[in-house]
């Protein structure tokens, strides 16, 4: 019970007052995780940058799972990135939404100088 709470917490939260933006993917292939985080970190303004600094790592996920995670899925992983797919596959990681959720968690550890 209490992790449905905070899962709709962090729903209503993320609709409410969402302010990670997604950002342009179509312009840049990434062919790895490493790229994939230069990327974003590179396209990520400033203050969405501080903004995920305050949330915890499973906020930030509930957050950019359909903003930022949609957009990697969308523009890295289902376009015709085979580099990019290659990369998981070779990893072990088969579905586009573990692929993004990689990324996204990697990115903020990466951010917050965090190792979870």
């Amino acid at each position: 019970m209490k992790h449905l709470i905070t899962f709709c917490m962090c729903i209503i939260s993320f609709i409410a007052f969402g302010q990670i933006k997604n950002i342009d993917m179509k312009k840049q292939k990434p062919k790895n995780l490493t790229e994939c985080i230069q990327m974003l970190d590179k396209n990520l303004k400033k203050q969405d940058k501080e903004y995920i600094k305050t949330l915890t790592e499973d906020e930030f996920f509930m957050e950019s799972h359909f903003t930022i995670g949609m957009g990697i899925r969308n523009e890295w992983i289902r376009s015709g990135n085979p580099e990019l797919v290659k990369f998981f596959l070779d990893q072990g990681v088969k579905h586009p939404d573990d692929m993004s959720a990689m990324i996204l968690t990697s990115y903020y550890r990466y951010l917050t100088n965090s190792n979870n």
